[in-house]
């Protein structure tokens, strides 16, 4: 219990931190807002004057920027998450999805789905096309992660075993707690707490240890480590009452 509680009082410390510099920051970019945004609301921090930037950025149904799927699928996820739905923008993803998939990738395919799910939109087809289509080109614990997360968004009891299988992997890749980078990091530890993994805390002390001034880098990595860091609260607190 006391380890718990001193764990906690930790990642309190760090997100006090953390979300004081993440505040004190102007992102510009629809990857860096959507995070952000991700990232303050799970705190319970006021995020409409981002929201609001992030919506200025939308052009007809999408977010035309260089990877126009990838930051819309991002945008879609965190204003859904703050309840906010876009319709069209989740019909423009739809009709981008060819032979099952998208642009015959599994990132592009993997982010779709996550915010398909985040937006209660069931893709089976999608699903389907990346379970059957995984292999050893795939095996990388950030392009794993990012396919763990996306079927548990979609239908966790459908994929519940590929779920596990794949989970223990990216748990054994593991390096003294981390996995070399800290996006990388961060998209494993997020995908093992949502697939139910009970051995975090190493990988939150980790991340932790790779706080600096109250950041870990820039924008993104400071907002995905925020996330990190309050789902496994959830997780720790959840466990704590049962």
């Amino acid at each position: 219990m006391n380890a718990d509680l001193l764990t906690e009082k930790m990642v309190y410390s760090a997100a006090v931190a953390g979300i004081e510099w993440l505040k004190s920051q102007n992102p510009t970019e629809v990857k860096d807002l959507s995070r952000a945004i991700q990232a303050l609301s799970l705190w319970g921090e006021a995020t409409s004057d981002l929201i609001e930037v992030l919506i200025s950025k939308k052009k007809d149904s999408f977010w035309e920027t260089d990877k126009p799927l990838l930051d819309t699928s991002r945008a879609v996820s965190a204003l859904a998450g703050c309840g906010i739905m876009h319709p069209d923008a989740v019909d423009w993803i739809l009709r981008l999805q060819k032979n099952e998939n998208w642009n015959d990738n599994e990132i592009d395919t993997s982010y779709a789905l996550t915010a398909l799910g985040d937006a209660g939109v069931r893709n089976e087809a999608g699903c389907e096309w990346l379970v059957c289509n995984y292999g050893e080109r795939w095996e990388h614990v950030g392009t794993t992660s990012l396919i763990i997360t996306a079927l548990i968004k979609q239908d966790r009891d459908r994929y519940g075993k590929f779920i596990k299988d794949r989970a223990g992997w990216v748990l054994s890749k593991r390096q003294s707690g981390g996995w070399i980078y800290t996006a990388t990091s961060n998209l494993a530890i997020q995908a093992l707490i949502l697939a139910g993994e009970e051995d975090i805390a190493p990988s939150i002390q980790w991340l932790l240890e790779k706080q600096d001034n109250g950041n870990w880098g820039d924008i993104t990595s400071t907002s995905l480590s925020l996330i990190s860091l309050r789902i496994y609260l959830d997780k720790l607190n959840s466990d704590l009452r049962l």
